[in-house]
């Protein structure tokens, strides 16, 4: 079984592997996979992968040119190869991008935007993969943490889904004292136990993208949000506006609105 796995990244690297099912999955498949999800964690573990692709495509693109030479195989080759480098770009563009987003209202001492408080962590200002990391190690130095907090006005939607992910494996409620805006609405909607302080507030809108390069469907993408709204339990009409709301705006409901549509599953906290 081990053979067999070593063996297929060794035989993509040397070209031995059919050139069609070779652009056309390990390359562009593989490549806008890990764009639409916004590249992988390391920035060098992301340039290996690429180098690995687009080497192994190379050889074997020239290995069927020499025994079998296509004018149309070699244009969707090389075209493919030089598509793959704005694919690879784009999601490190809008990472430093998001590092650029003016930080939110509630202060923050750390870059990344995570600080450990003694019964909740604290996530505030812009929300990427390197609040997801932080969060990450957070959670595994302080394993008896139940709760976070969030004050973030969004960020990028990726980053968000992987940190409500880390919400739902630790059972993690769910706080807001300020405000929690956009993409900081799906962490928020991760927990079960969802709570809202007397001057919390939580801001709704649909999506857009931000990128140069068109990578992903953004109505595909509001699909899955929703599903994972409706999951969690809120109500379809409440989940409807919400993602009505052109992405220019945003829709702040009442209290009412969010216990009601079942937003908010605990009770308000009064301070």
């Amino acid at each position: 079984m081990l053979a067999r796995v070593i063996h297929f990244p060794m035989a993509h690297w040397r070209g031995q592997v059919s050139v069609l099912p070779n652009l056309a999955l390990t390359l562009l498949g593989l490549r806008f996979v890990i764009a639409a999800n916004g590249g992988l964690p390391l920035l060098s573990l992301d340039i290996t992968v690429l180098v690995w692709q687009i080497v192994g495509s190379w050889r074997a693109l020239a290995r069927h040119q020499r025994s079998t030479p296509d004018f149309l195989i070699s244009v969707f080759g090389y075209g493919s190869i030089l598509i793959c480098i704005p694919v690879f770009l784009a999601p490190q563009l809008d990472r430093v991008t998001a590092n650029q987003v003016p930080q939110a209202s509630l202060q923050d001492d750390t870059p990344t935007g995570v600080r450990v408080e003694p019964n909740y962590i604290l996530l505030s200002g812009p929300i990427n993969f390197g609040m997801f990391d932080a969060l990450k190690a957070a959670i595994e130095q302080h394993s008896n943490t139940k709760a976070i907090h969030l004050a973030s006005d969004g960020g990028r939607v990726f980053a968000a889904r992987a940190i409500a992910r880390l919400v739902r494996e630790n059972s993690l409620q769910t706080h807001v004292d300020g405000t929690c805006a956009s993409a900081c609405t799906l962490i928020f909607v991760a927990s079960p136990s969802r709570s809202l302080g007397a001057t919390g507030r939580l801001g709704f809108h649909g999506y857009s993208n931000v990128s140069q390069v068109q990578l992903v469907d953004i109505a595909e993408e509001e699909a899955t949000d929703r599903a994972s709204f409706t999951m969690m339990g809120i109500a379809d009409s409440f989940v409807d506006k919400a993602f009505l709301t052109p992405p220019s705006d945003i829709w702040f409901p009442s209290q009412q609105e969010l216990s009601d549509a079942g937003v908010v599953t605990l009770p308000f906290i009064e301070r």
